[in-house]
Order: C-alpha cells, then structure tokens, then sequence
C-alpha cells in the first residue's frame, strides 16, 4: 500500500539521522569528557616543565619561582631533582617514606608510572631529572602500545563504525517500521474506505486501539448519515415525480378545452385570445412542470441514459434548422460553423437535445432587442474532447454572477436570489453534461455578450 510505504521510508529516514545525529553527539561529548578529565585543573605534564624550568642553582642551593611553587600547591603535590649518580640534590614537599637515592632501575620503573603509589611525571633538566609527584588515589596512568599499522587503518576503523552503527540503525528502524505498519496498515485501509464513502470495520487492539474505535464510529455515523440523506432524495424525488404526473392530466384538460375554445368559430373573437392565453401559459407551466421533473431526476441520478454514437455536427443542423423553421425574429441570426464532422460522443439524443436547445433558447430569451449566435462544432486542442460552443453578441451578464447560473433556482450555493424565471434552463444543460462525464464552461461578462461551451470526451 502506497501510504504505509511512504510511512516506512519517512520513519526508516528518520531513524537513521536520529541515530547518526545521536552518535555524532555521543562522540562528541565523549571527547568532551575525555579532554576535559586529561586538563581539569593544570596539566601535569605542564606542572612538571613548569617546575624544571623554574628550577635555578644558585651557588650550591636550588630556588624555585614562586610560579612553580604555586602550581606545586595547587596541585597538592611534590617536587625532587635527581642528579645523575642518583642522589636527590633538591626536594619540595617530598613525602618522608621516599628515598633520597634511586637506582638506575628505579628510575626506570618510575618515570613511567608510579613511585610507591605517587603518580609521578619527570621532565629532563640541566642538572639531573625533575620528578613531581601527586597525591596518592589523585591520578590515573594509562599506557597503551598500538602498531604503526594500525594507527594507520584507525580513520577506516571509524568509518567502518560509523557505517556499520547506520546499517544497524537502518536494519532496526525497518524491523519496528514494519511492525509499526503492520498496526497501522488496518487504520490507513480505514481511512481510504471512509474517503471513498465506504463502510469500514477495524479490528480495536493495539497502541491504535482508540484511533481504530474512532474510525468505526465515524464509519457508522457516515452511514446512518448516507441512509438519511439517500431516503430524503428520494422522498423529494418521488414527491417532485407524483406531483408532475398528478398536475399533467388536469393541465391536459385544460390545454384541450382551452385550444378548443381558441379554434371554435361560435366563439368571440375576444374569448378566443383570452383562451390563445390560457392555452399558451399551460404550456409554459407544462414546460415548467416538466423542467423540474427532468432537473430532479438528473440531480438525483435517476434519469435513465440511454446512450448511442451521436455526431455533434448533424445534431447541431437539425436544431439550428428547427429554429430557423420556427418564425425565429429577424433580429435574430444564427450561424454554424462546423469545423469537422469527427465530433462523434456517445450520448442520450433527448438529452442533448434538450440542452443545446436549452442554450439557444437562453441566447434569444435574455436579448429580445436581437442578437447574432455562433453555434461551432469542433475538436479539443488535445483532440481528446468534442466541443460545441454557442457565442452571442447579446447583452451578456456579469462575470461574478456566471457561477450562479449553474445552480438551482433556491440552492444554498447560489449567491444572489433569482429574481425572474424559474431558472432551470442552464442548470438542466449543466446536469446533462455532467451526466455524459462532460461539463458547461460559461463565460460573460456585461456588454460581451455569451459564451457556452458544451465538452464532452470523445467516442472511441
């Protein structure tokens, strides 16, 4: 799974520069420390040259710098120089148990480490060998012995240990990664199925136990949610469908009584236009009655498409021509350009039907004065879609109110209230264009009049 890898990758990264950055710090304070132990206080390499060079022979005495002798007081400790037959010509401080003579052998053994448990350090002198001595239990020395060879390999000693702390770092964070991913590939399955509006049970165990009972919480609520909001659309749908057909048999009636009264000759002419009237505004509530019908099972998708290869170019004649055919106002002229006759979509004819027709008919509608409309049936720039784009020269709307037209006529989207119109008309065309996985692109703005652009991919 792609989110429990990408998990892994970050968590294994960050584990290896945890563990490099840790390592880095620890030898670093390791030096720290060991620096800091070898020059606490004054060195006693540095007390010891002190003390030798601060040594001077006056005559048969010996006097030491005041300098010398307070870091010999500092330091807790004594100071002898050792002629080279053996004898001490000179002492500060020196313990009584100590001899006043040693041994070529003895001095051997001592100028490494101790003198009768004395740390002691020597430094060469003009009249013989300055020894300083340090409490007992105050110091310790350490010698080591290392080949040339391998003081030579050290810097690749250090690399391979660094190299192999990382690897280990690295094989560590991938076994408690893959054991953390195995806790969390069930929550992250949970989440994709609550995304893509799915149920979802995860097991509740572990350290993710609570995340894993709120996700089938959450999973529950969406459900009951789903169901709510699933039983209501179709309450409204139902309820929109019962009351068209309820409306279309007494609305029926008085179409017919009323197209009756306007064609019989023993009725006055004056009746005849009030019943011309009554015909035409219950075929506007028809049309209205019907629009709604139509918009809700769209929005609903419950609207039955029945698809068939449709060519854009022969649709847009047949409507075009039905304009022109009936009375369209001189005011009014309509051109088509078809650009190429491989417009091929798989669509519903009715439907694409409506919704062209549905754009022309907005075209006339918002410019009684007259207008010019440019109907064009043509190819994506990628070649992927079929376009047919409908431009007037009308009176246009502004830009910041196109994205209400799309919307319906009292929906909480809309950003001002529609004010004339039932204003189903452009929404209708959005939903069957949504309905064919393709889309309406409005663009206007006041004085430029419209355009509408119907997308849609193309026919295999």
């Amino acid at each position: 799974m792609d989110g429990a890898a990408q998990i892994l990758r970050r968590y294994t990264g960050a584990s290896i520069l945890i563990a490099f950055f840790l390592l880095i710090v620890n030898y670093i304070i390791l030096g720290t420390f060991v620096f800091k132990g070898m020059n606490e206080g004054s060195s006693p390499v540095h007390v010891t040259q002190t003390v030798a060079e601060g040594l001077h022979q006056n005559g048969s005495h010996y006097t030491l710098e005041p300098k010398a002798q307070e870091w010999l007081q500092k330091s807790q400790a004594w100071a002898m120089l050792i002629a080279n037959d053996g004898k001490v010509i000179w002492d500060y401080a020196i313990p009584d148990q100590l001899p006043r003579a040693y041994s070529l052998a003895e001095v051997a053994q001592f100028s490494r480490n101790y003198l009768q448990d004395y740390p002691v350090f020597v430094w060469e002198h003009e009249r013989g060998l300055v020894v300083v001595g340090y409490p007992k239990d105050s110091l310790a020395k350490y010698q080591f012995h290392f080949p040339i060879s391998w003081i030579s390999d050290l810097p690749y000693r250090l690399l391979a240990l660094l190299f192999g702390n990382v690897l280990l770092a690295a094989l560590l964070s991938l076994f408690i990664g893959s054991r953390l991913i195995r806790a969390i590939r069930p929550l992250i399955s949970g989440i994709h199925a609550l995304s893509e509006d799915q149920h979802t049970h995860v097991e509740a165990k572990g350290m993710f136990s609570g995340i894993a009972r709120s996700i089938n919480h959450a999973s529950s609520l969406l459900q009951e949610k789903n169901a709510l909001l699933k039983a209501r659309d179709e309450a409204r749908s139902n309820w929109i469908a019962g009351i068209s057909h309820d409306i279309r048999t007494p609305l029926s009636m008085v179409l017919g009584y009323a197209s009756e009264l306007e064609e019989s000759d023993a009725v006055p002419y004056e009746q005849q236009q009030k019943a011309s009237i009554i015909r035409k505004q219950g075929e506007k509530l028809r049309s209205l009655v019907s629009d709604l019908n139509l918009v809700s099972m769209l929005e609903y998708e419950m609207q039955p498409i029945h698809t068939k290869p449709i060519r854009l170019s022969t649709l847009a004649r047949q409507i075009v021509t039905d304009f022109l055919n009936n009375d369209l106002a001189e005011t009014f002229t309509i051109e088509l350009d078809v650009t190429t006759e491989q417009c091929f979509v798989m669509g519903d004819e009715k439907l694409l039907v409506r919704a062209i027709t549905n754009l022309l008919q907005n075209s006339i509608v918002h410019n009684p004065s007259g207008c010019h409309i440019h109907v064009q049936t043509t190819l994506s720039p990628n070649q992927r879609n079929a376009l047919l784009i409908i431009t007037d020269n009308g009176k246009g709307i502004e830009h910041s109110m196109l994205p209400d037209l799309v919307e319906l006529p009292y929906s909480s989207k809309r950003k001002s209230p529609l004010h004339n119109g039932h204003g189903l008309g452009i929404p209708m065309v959005a939903r069957i264009a949504a309905a064919h996985h393709g889309h309406l692109l409005l663009t206007s703005d006041t004085g430029k009049g419209m355009t509408a652009e119907l997308c849609f991919p193309l026919s295999s």
